[in-house]
């Protein structure tokens, strides 16, 4: 759980703070942060700041950060307040969520391996990441970045970094942190030059999806475009046909079923080609399930999404194997068949809701429906539980969807109503 977590009513509001006391003072030691020490440290090198000139900039925004507090807080043995964190924040350019999400990966930090060569390191996070291990994928390839860092300056090291960097994006972006995902990708296309047309191409992809799970799908959809172009013209067969998936995605959040159906399609055809990439193959099969479902096509949509849960349960794909699942519940409620739907969204959250790394978004889009259920059955206890526990997940999502925006339009509606009630 984020120890910054959004205002859940709000859904999307300013930052409040959860588990980030005002720890400058005695208590300090007790809530010592090495991870965010470290962030803060490189931030501050970056801007070519010297303590002194954070502590001006500090004072110029009203908040009091002196030499030997910031000096504190770089050495990892103290957290600051959330409003010097917000302080920090307007100083270096970031948000308060990345600060957030910086400290959420300390969790993960028992997990970094003590050894391993770069190429071992790779294979091994590839693996995790695989499995659905995204925080263990991530902290193994911070460790492949740290090797590939002790390396000579040459051009071999630099595409070594930015693979090890692209890696740990995407197990960022899987791990739900969009603020730090998005800042890590700009740095790395910073230097596109330098990279190879495979590593330049998956980054910009990787941006897309980003764009699209913040919920702005025209930038997501140029830039999935750009990512297409690039792939096609590296070759880079496999790019292709993740981008394909990325713009069926677009498609089908922007209602467009009918087009998101075709490049779904056209996703499945190229890896058909390829052979292999069983992760790729399950998830794009999934959509093209959901797809097909929603226009109508339910015997076909439902044997693929069948296929695709008992693909991803063989192989251990656990977020694929529960999205498929909640995919089949909302088949089997288009269908009418209720009992169904509802066994289908226990079984979808039970593969979710793993206490060391859950699937918010997943386990949001189950409430939702149970939620929808209980409104449309006029239940008024079950969709009190289901709203409760909706407002919960909802501070824990950054990623939009349109589930996402149905429930935050009607947090809206009902502030509304409350704001002109007597």
């Amino acid at each position: 759980m984020s120890r910054l977590v959004k205002n859940a009513a709000a859904g999307g509001g300013e930052l409040l703070p959860s588990k980030v006391p005002r720890v400058e003072e005695g208590a300090a030691e007790e809530r010592a942060s090495a991870r965010l020490g470290s962030y803060l440290r490189r931030l501050r090198g970056g801007y070519g700041y010297t303590l002194r000139r954070v502590e001006e900039a500090a004072m110029a925004l009203g908040e009091v950060i002196d030499n030997s507090q910031l000096s504190r807080f770089e050495k990892g043995k103290a957290i600051p307040s959330f409003d010097k964190l917000r302080a920090l924040a307007r100083i270096f350019n970031v948000s308060v969520q990345t600060f957030s999400d910086v400290l959420d990966l300390e969790e993960y930090e028992a997990f970094e391996p003590e050894s391993g060569g770069f190429d071992e390191l790779i294979r091994e996070g590839a693996g995790l990441f695989a499995a659905g291990e995204h925080g263990k994928a991530f902290v193994t390839f911070e460790r492949a970045l740290n090797v590939a860092l002790e390396e000579n300056d040459t051009p071999e090291r630099a595409e070594r970094e930015a693979q090890a960097r692209w890696s740990m994006i995407t197990s960022l972006r899987a791990l739900g942190k969009l603020a730090m995902t998005e800042r890590e990708l700009r740095e790395i296309l910073k230097s596109r030059s330098r990279l190879s047309p495979v590593t330049r191409t998956r980054s910009v992809l990787e941006l897309s999806y980003v764009y699209r799970e913040q919920g702005d799908l025209y930038l997501a959809g140029v830039l999935a475009h750009e990512a297409l172009e690039l792939a096609l013209g590296a070759g880079d067969v496999k790019t292709q046909a993740g981008v394909l998936n990325t713009l069926g995605n677009i498609h089908h959040d922007e209602g467009e079923a009918e087009r998101a159906l075709g490049y779904y399609l056209r996703s499945m055809e190229v890896l058909d080609a390829l052979g292999g990439q069983d992760k790729l193959r399950t998830t794009v099969t999934t959509n093209l399930g959901g797809c097909l479902v929603e226009l109508g096509r339910f015997d076909e949509g439902i044997a693929r999404l069948r296929q695709a849960h008992a693909k991803a349960r063989e192989l251990g794909f656990r977020r694929v194997a529960a999205l498929s699942l909640t995919r089949l519940s909302e088949a089997f409620m288009r269908r009418g068949e209720r009992d169904r739907a509802l066994q289908a969204l226990s079984e979808s959250d039970a593969l979710a809701s793993r206490p060391d790394e859950a699937y918010q978004d997943i386990l949001f889009l189950n409430s939702y429906h149970r939620w929808q259920m209980a409104r449309q059955d006029a239940n008024p206890t079950r969709e009190k539980i289901a709203f409760g526990r909706l407002r919960h997940l909802r501070s824990l999502l950054e990623r939009r969807f349109p589930e996402v925006d149905e429930f935050d339009r009607h947090i809206e509606r009902i502030g509304r109503v409350h704001a002109y009630s007597p």
